[in-house]
């Protein structure tokens, strides 16, 4: 196992990556759309770590879930394109490709709730918690950041977005909070970086469509390091 330093961090938030705020919901939300949130936050989860098997398991269990039947028939191109990223999603033949499909799922949940106008809102005025040391804290904005990021597809949150873009951006992660493994430091300082690049693209995207492309890039990037860094279990 290893343990030194703040190499343990990672693996001890990737539970957590995926726990997006609870939103703060109104009366009229309706079990059906509790069930949605508690699905797709599980699938974000199973993607950011990189277990493939969990992404296929819970997209298939979306599937399953929501036929669109009994639902407005204004709502049906909605529920088509959720099907359609959550079918790729339980058929993706990598990590990569997953975390691809589950933003855009993502966003199909966005554009619905723009639709309706009866999305879940947050609240993000607390900015992200800070850890016991520095290394920590680093790790603890990047989670923070990257969950405001999928709320900010969810919502959708133009608040949320740029809360979590600006961190991402402002907070590079250190290498030594994540690997001392000499073989792992150069690929994992890549991806930490490559992080830091699209936290910094995030800031000037505005259009969903877009937005669901980075996140999904990011999704991957996840992916790829905790899969390197053996924290995946799949």
């Amino acid at each position: 196992m290893r343990t030194a330093g703040g190499v343990m961090v990672g693996a001890a938030l990737l539970g957590t990556l995926g726990g997006a705020c609870t939103p703060r919901a109104g009366p009229e939300v309706v079990p059906r759309m509790i069930g949605h949130y508690e699905n797709v936050g599980r699938l974000h989860t199973e993607a950011a770590a990189g277990r493939l098997r969990g992404v296929h398991a819970v997209a298939s269990e979306l599937l399953t879930r929501e036929s669109g039947e009994g639902l407005p028939a204004n709502l049906a191109s909605h529920v088509e394109e959720l099907r359609i990223y959550a079918g790729l999603a339980a058929r993706a033949p990598d990590a990569t490709s997953a975390a691809s499909a589950v933003a855009r799922v993502a966003a199909a949940c966005g554009s619905c709730h723009e639709s309706t106008k009866r999305g879940p809102t947050y609240d993000v005025q607390t900015g992200p918690p800070v850890a016991d040391n520095p290394l920590t804290t680093r790790m603890v904005r990047h989670t923070w950041a990257a969950d405001r990021l999928w709320d900010g597809l969810v919502g959708p949150s133009d608040e949320s977005w740029r809360a979590g873009a600006s961190v991402l951006r402002d907070a590079p992660l250190f290498t030594d909070a994540l690997t001392h493994d000499v073989a792992q430091y150069e690929p994992v300082t890549k991806l930490a970086w490559t992080v830091h690049e699209l936290g910094a693209r995030a800031t000037s995207a505005r259009d969903q469509s877009v937005r669901a492309a980075l996140y999904g890039e990011l999704l991957g990037t996840c992916a790829s390091c905790h899969q390197l860094l053996g924290y995946a279990r799949d």
